[in-house]
């Protein structure tokens, strides 16, 4: 069965993240204006939907298939294409009607799938025995994360959307996949592929100060010290773990190096998000909150797996994607100072910049699309 889906499994990410892109680059189009009657709520949760789990979801699944097992499975195929159908009904859903009972539905279907087929993967897991660690931890934390999303409809029947606790159901959600399941699920590629081997001890500290950091999340809603000492020693832990790294990394390949820099990066960027200025910032300051969620996904989570495609990627289309992403946090964080040196709307220019990043996407996701099928 291997040698038959191994060539498609690819596909469904590419194709997913393809169009995300675009619907996100037409969200954009819409906040300069020009679409009047534009429903962007929708739009915004079939752009987020389809990213997260179309294209991030999708290709970490296929990497810790192809990587630490001997070939997907009959079973475990057809549970993942399952998952496709899931997210193309929600990819169309969330535009038409945004959250009703189909994309409801739906939702909850594909999350159920998911645990079905990551217990599968668990039970196939070969490799180097710390890396494996990494693995199932992850694993834990899909599970654990997905007590965001029940707790939704308990907090919709109680009428409380406006409660703090509805937000941060959202956020538990989010950190414990991106900075969870993702995280760990990317280190572990990102260890076998460099022969880079981790302690229990790193493996206990790395995990620790991911459940720490959640501590972010919550100075979001709530005001006491215990969250930013959390926060902050969640914070310490991952940066110290992380240059501990450092000098494996040196001796790695100039695009493992370079990964090494954007994690290392966010791993800095967490600790001055304990300082209470920056966290401020954020909180007060949506702008800030979505270059933050940007730079997860487009600066470090994009580019990982654009090098584990094992695709040749045009140097001149790597630089215009560093180029365009880090032109659109920089607007982001400094959108005033922006908007008056280049004299257009803010938004304009932000539309501009993710033209740029869609454009990119385009042609690593069609290009690569096209030879592997």
């Amino acid at each position: 069965m291997k040698t038959i889906t191994a060539k498609h499994l690819w596909s469904f990410p590419l194709l997913f993240g393809f169009l995300g892109a675009i619907i996100g680059l037409v969200l954009r189009y819409a906040f300069t204006g020009s679409i009047t009657n534009f429903p962007f709520k929708f739009v915004l949760h079939s752009h987020s939907h389809v990213m997260l789990l179309g294209f991030l979801f999708n290709a970490l699944i296929v990497l810790l298939f192809t990587r630490f097992t001997n070939g997907i499975d009959q079973t475990s195929y057809l549970l993942y294409i399952a998952l496709q159908i899931c997210v193309a009904i929600l990819l169309v859903g969330f535009i038409l009607q945004g959250y009703t009972f189909v994309t409801i539905l739906f939702s909850t279907i594909h999350l159920w799938i998911s645990y079905w087929l990551v217990v599968r993967l668990w039970r196939h897991l070969v490799g180097e025995k710390t890396t494996i660690v990494l693995i199932k931890s992850g694993i834990v934390f899909h599970f654990i994360s997905s007590i965001g999303p029940y707790a939704l409809g308990p907090l919709m029947t109680l009428k409380m959307q406006a409660s703090p606790w509805y937000q941060q159901a959202i956020f538990f959600y989010l950190h414990f996949q991106y900075f969870g399941s993702f995280f760990l699920w990317m280190l572990a590629i990102l260890f076998q592929k460099t022969t880079i081997r981790l302690s229990k001890k790193q493996i206990i500290l790395i995990v620790t100060s991911l459940i720490l950091l959640y501590a972010h999340s919550l100075k979001y809603s709530f005001n006491h010290s215990a969250i930013q000492i959390a926060g902050s020693i969640g914070a310490g832990i991952l940066i110290i773990a992380l240059f501990k790294l450092k000098n494996s990394f040196l001796h790695q390949k100039l695009q493992y190096q370079l990964l090494f820099g954007i994690l290392l990066f966010i791993g800095i960027l967490n600790g001055l998000g304990s300082i209470p200025y920056f966290s401020n910032l954020v909180v007060s300051n949506r702008f800030m909150l979505i270059a933050w969620l940007h730079l997860l996904f487009l600066g470090m989570y994009v580019p990982f797996i654009w090098i584990e495609l094992n695709q040749r990627i045009s140097k001149k289309t790597w630089i215009g994607y560093a180029f365009f992403v880090l032109s659109s946090e920089l607007i982001l964080v400094f959108p005033s100072f922006f908007s008056e040196l280049f004299s257009i709307a803010i938004m304009w220019l932000l539309f501009l910049a993710y033209f740029g990043i869609v454009l990119c996407i385009s042609i690593v996701h069609l290009t690569t699309l096209f030879q592997k099928n």
